[in-house]
């Protein structure tokens, strides 16, 4: 009788867990795709509030970048869409790697890039923040 109650209370915790889990997993995915959205939607107090303030950037051309520059490019941008998104919790922290399709506009024309980027996000004061973003452009 004891080991099926401790049979039963371990199912149960380990099932909240997965759970959880699932449900961590569901807000970081809409973190990112709202992000996508602020991005194509020009919304920069989204931006501002999903990015850490000591944000680590990298470009897609090995440039470091600081929140201000990231959000000063947004201007740029017509469209992002963010596509085979992958998250691995650690605690208070999530690695989110994925495939952005980027179009915009800058001082040579019109310009349409797709990434292959890493997000790492944080929990903070029970909500997802970026602390840093890395992106690899695909194109060749």
């Amino acid at each position: 009788m004891k080991k099926h109650l401790i049979f039963s209370i371990l199912s149960v915790i380990i099932c909240n867990a997965v759970f959880s889990q699932s449900d961590e997993k569901a807000n970081i995915l809409a973190v990112e795709k709202s992000t996508a959205d602020a991005f194509t939607k020009h919304n920069v107090v989204y931006l501002n509030a999903v990015f850490a303030d000591d944000v680590s950037v990298i470009s897609s051309k090995g440039e470091s970048l600081t929140k201000q520059q990231l959000i000063q490019f947004v201007g740029n941008i017509n469209s992002v869409v963010v596509t085979d998104l992958q998250v691995k919790i650690k605690g208070t922290i999530a690695i989110v790697t994925g495939t952005e399709l980027e179009t915009g506009k800058n001082d040579a024309g019109a310009y349409s890039n797709k990434y292959k980027f890493t997000d790492v996000l944080e929990k903070v004061k029970g909500q997802w923040q970026i602390t840093a973003t890395q992106a690899t452009s695909m194109d060749q």
